[in-house]
C-alpha cells in the first residue's frame, strides 16, 4: 500500500495556500460525495472551520504577539491533523481517480513504503 503524504514544507502562508487548495480538492473527490465518515473525518463545515481559524490565527500572529503565534502553532497542528486523516482515510478507500485527483493537485505526494537497505561500500585498499 501507497503511503498519501501532505506537503508541509515552507513558511505559514505556504502551508495555508496549500491547504486550502488541498480542502477545496477534496470536496471535488467522489469518495467525499458518497463514502464520507463524518464522525471520523468531520463534515466541510467542520474542515473549513479549521482552515478558516487557521487563517485568523495567522492573520493575529503577524504582530509578533507570543499568545497569537501559540494559538496559529495549535490551529496548524490541528489542521494539519484533519489532513492526515483524511489521506488515510483516501489511500483506502477511495478509488485510484480521485487518489490521481489529489496528487496532480501539486500538494499531496505518494510515499511508497518499500524500505531500500544500503549497503556499505568498503573503500578500496590503497
Amino acid at each position: 500500500m501507497n503511503e498519501l503524504k501532505f506537503d508541509t514544507t515552507g513558511p505559514e502562508v505556504k502551508f495555508l495556500a496549500k491547504a486550502k487548495v488541498f480542502l477545496d480538492t477534496v470536496f471535488t473527490l467522489k469518495v467525499f460525495k458518497e463514502d464520507w465518515r463524518e464522525d471520523k473525518l468531520g463534515s466541510r463545515d467542520v474542515l473549513q472551520t479549521a482552515r478558516d481559524w487557521y487563517q485568523q490565527t495567522f492573520e493575529r500572529g503577524l504582530t509578533g504577539n507570543r499568545y497569537d503565534i501559540a494559538a496559529r502553532n495549535e490551529a496548524r497542528k490541528t489542521l494539519g491533523a484533519h489532513i492526515q486523516k483524511i489521506l488515510y482515510y483516501v489511500a483506502i478507500i477511495a478509488e485510484e481517480s480521485d487518489i490521481q485527483v489529489l496528487l496532480a493537485s501539486g500538494v499531496v505526494t505518494k510515499k511508497s513504503k518499500v524500505r531500500v537497505r544500503k549497503t556499505v561500500k568498503l573503500a578500496p585498499a590503497a
